[in-house]
């Protein structure tokens, strides 16, 4: 029932996002939002998503969606835009998850990382990029990546087995494996569907329209939503994105702290580095 209503919703949004991405074609968001005489709490980049590939020997090797964040909001360009007509929305919910991020999810990350090793850390994070597998392989053959997807079914297996569950990345530490990263956003704009308009989502943090159904598409292709009962299945997700938070502690900080108006840099920075994705 629930994968029922979760698949009529992925529909519904779908249907949605190709209607407004027809009527905002030849919208862009005005940056006057940032004239505005307003003081910018500092907010809550988004850590749950698709998680990406992590090295094993120390943090700092880490190459993964956020350091793209991070590098994408340095470089960000007046060419990295999108509507924005939920403005006031999105702000009250960027200032929710910037709340949530320093009363809840940082403090906890923090003390998760003081008593836990890094390579238990890793193995975790590992494990859970390995989990979503189907999410990787299905996207690059709808993206008709063939080569792609045959190289991450070879991945997963080397993982699986050699890589104990994909604690271990065997396969792209000792033979050189490539993982593409895809999801069903990329799939999406890779078919010349725009990015609709701006979203920021619970705890979750910036999004799109286009990226929030992906999100809804991928979610049927993510075996933790399968675990039973659901209670069983959030508090996975909820350790997931701890144990991912605890490997990036202080990344947030320096992105906030190096902008003048946040939530301009961080929508402009996010949709530049989704359209990266979507051309790579």
């Amino acid at each position: 029932m629930k994968s029922k209503s979760c698949f009529i919703i992925f529909l519904i949004g779908l249907g949605v996002m190709v209607l407004s991405n027809s009527a905002l074609s030849g919208v862009t968001n005005s940056d006057s939002f940032s004239s505005l005489n307003m003081t910018y709490p500092q907010i809550l980049i988004a850590q749950a998503q698709t998680s990406t590939q992590k090295g094993q020997e120390v943090e700092d090797q880490f190459v993964d969606e956020d350091d793209d964040f991070l590098e994408e909001f340095e470089n960000t360009t007046p060419e990295a835009s999108v509507a924005d007509p939920l403005y006031y929305l999105n702000y009250s919910m960027y200032a929710v998850n910037d709340f949530l991020y320093y009363a809840a999810i940082k403090p906890i990350a923090t003390g998760y990382k003081f008593i836990t090793p890094d390579f238990f850390r890793i193995g975790v994070n590992n494990f859970f990029h390995n989990l979503l597998f189907p999410v990787r392989f299905v996207n690059n053959v709808l993206q008709f990546e063939f080569k792609d997807a045959g190289s991450e079914v070879g991945i997963f297996v080397i993982n699986t087995t050699v890589g104990i569950l994909g604690f271990g990345q065997v396969a792209q530490n000792q033979f050189d494996m490539y993982t593409a990263n895809e999801d069903l956003g990329q799939t999406l704009g890779a078919y010349s569907i725009g990015n609709g308009f701006y979203l920021v989502l619970p705890v979750l943090g910036p999004s799109t329209l286009r990226d929030t159904v992906g999100l809804v598409g991928d979610s049927f292709l993510t075996p933790v939503n399968y675990v039973e009962p659901w209670e069983l299945s959030l508090g996975i997700k909820v350790y997931d994105a701890i144990n991912s938070t605890s490997l990036r502690l202080g990344d947030y900080e320096a992105l906030t702290g190096a902008a003048l108006d946040p939530y301009v840099a961080i929508r402009n920075a996010y949709v530049q580095n989704r359209l990266k994705k979507v051309n790579e």
